[in-house]
């Protein structure tokens, strides 16, 4: 009987339970603006969420006073474990395995076509930025191709073996790398030194005529400089401040080499830091731990003998991008003899094409996926002329050079286009072309894999590139060159 009666009343129950949201959904369904049934409020909802945080912060109490001193010893050590690791490079910090192996994929995808061509179906500025650096390879690239059947190259980069006209921009210079480093190993080549030995790139483009900022002198002991520093002998007193300090050994970024020197004062009040600075950055070796030609480059440097030298200023120029004053300079990108683009240092990969258009990235969205809006800053450097004197200024050093592919680095200022001046060069470009990765290199193969060029056989031949001579007329394309460089 108990069993009985126990059953009916659970299954009167259950039914009477169901009634009860019938009835609640029919309320509901004849009045669904009506809130207070079948509902919580907002004030019960929130009420719900105070009690649940209130919980939550309640267990994390609990577990808190729960632990042991051995879990206090348990987390300091892994703190003090990966602040080691931090400090020491150690997989992770700023030259850690972990943090290269991230930077280095970053770099390889940023430039490849499966990214560039998978924002084009996101966004449509993207898909018009690339388009329009389609079609400017494919206007260039006949004058590149009469460009390079007319040019001579130099012995030591027809070494470079290339069997493919879609290689990658990173993937050419490794290329590049590659085959300097076996003839530095097997021939004790070391034409790279017109690249990565900045004293010996200098010397290069002096001795060629072109006008650099003043070279106020070259150190082959750093305890020699330091002394000549202090003592006011390495900057006469008459030379115009900043000037800056470069080692010759030590080309990459990375290395955080340079140094401006401010004035005089600054220089005589942080005697105790540069010492040190000088001292740290002379022993120091070059490490290309950002790219991935590294392997190669770094045996290249570490061959290096360390050197020193000073540098004069350049006069500024208002930036209307930044709004304010600073040097200008235009990286050129040169292939066969011929200018191709520049990269300026305003803005954010900022690209200037030989037909005057500036492509600049302003926002993080138009950074990020690679859609370029046209600059109404700046337009000084095309309307003033500078930009016909760039592109030549830039073709001569690359066709004293005998060199397929060269960046080279150029000062310009407002109001004066006749003050132009080279910079550096680069043999090795981590620059951001944007779209015009996947075109730059085709030109550069190309020329490679189908012959376009000539072989260098004057009487300079044999010796390394940066004994080429123009005013001896001992170097390649000497017969192109209808206007000197500039003069000092």
């Amino acid at each position: 009987f108990s069993a009985t009666w126990l059953l009916h009343t659970s299954r009167a129950r259950v039914i009477a339970m169901k009634e009860s949201g019938i009835r609640r959904r029919a309320v509901d369904t004849e009045n669904p603006e009506d809130n207070t049934q079948g509902k919580m409020t907002s004030r019960t909802h929130q009420g719900s969420i105070y009690k649940r945080v209130e919980s939550l912060a309640g267990n994390v109490v609990r577990n808190a006073r729960a632990l042991k001193p051995r879990h206090y010893g348990i987390a300091a050590l892994v703190v003090v474990v990966l602040f080691t690791m931090y400090q020491n490079d150690i997989m992770i910090g700023r030259r850690g395995a972990l943090t290269k192996f991230i930077i280095n994929l970053e770099r390889l995808v940023s430039q490849s076509r499966f990214y560039l061509h998978f924002w084009t179906y996101i966004s449509p500025g993207a898909a018009a930025t690339w388009l329009k650096a389609k079609q400017y390879y494919e206007t260039q690239k006949p004058l590149f191709e009469e460009a390079a059947r007319n040019f001579e190259l130099h012995p030591y980069w027809a070494r470079t073996e290339i069997d493919k006209i879609d290689a990658g921009w990173y993937e050419m210079i490794t290329l590049r790398g590659k085959a300097m480093a076996k003839m530095h190993t097997e021939e004790n080549r070391d034409d790279f030194r017109i690249e990565k030995d900045k004293c010996q790139m200098y010397k290069f483009f002096t001795e060629n005529k072109f006008r650099t900022a003043k070279i106020l002198g070259y150190w082959d002991d750093y305890e020699q400089f330091t002394e000549d520093l202090f003592a006011g002998k390495a900057i006469p007193g008459n030379s115009s401040w900043p000037n800056f300090f470069k080692c010759c050994h030590l080309t990459q970024g990375s290395s955080e080499s340079t140094i401006m020197l401010k004035s005089k004062a600054w220089v005589d009040s942080k005697k105790g830091y540069l010492t040190n600075f000088i001292k740290e950055k002379w022993f120091y070796r070059a490490d290309d731990w950002e790219r991935p030609w590294a392997k190669y480059m770094n045996q290249l440097t570490d061959s290096l003998v360390p050197g020193i030298m000073l540098q004069g200023p350049y006069g500024m120029s208002f930036e209307e991008m930044g709004r304010k004053n600073e040097v200008i300079e235009l990286k050129v990108e040169t292939f066969w003899g011929r200018a191709y683009l520049a990269s300026a240092n305003f803005g954010r990969d900022t690209i200037i094409l030989r037909d005057g258009s500036i492509e600049i990235f302003p926002t993080w969205w138009q950074s990020k996926v690679n859609a370029h809006t046209e600059s109404s800053y700046n337009t000084w450097i095309r309307t003033e002329g500078h930009l016909e004197k760039v592109w030549k200024l830039a073709e001569t050093a690359a066709k004293i050079m005998g060199i397929d592919q060269v960046r080279i680095d150029i000062f310009i200022k407002k109001g004066d286009p006749d003050a132009i001046a080279i910079n550096e060069n680069s043999i090795s470009s981590g620059m951001g072309y944007r779209a015009h990765f996947e075109f730059m290199p085709k030109i550069w193969a190309e020329g490679h894999v189908e012959k376009w060029y000539k072989n260098y056989e004057g009487k300079s031949k044999d010796l390394p590139v940066y004994k080429q001579n123009f005013p001896e007329k001992s170097c390649p394309n000497a017969h192109l060159i209808t206007t000197p460089p500039p003069y000092v």
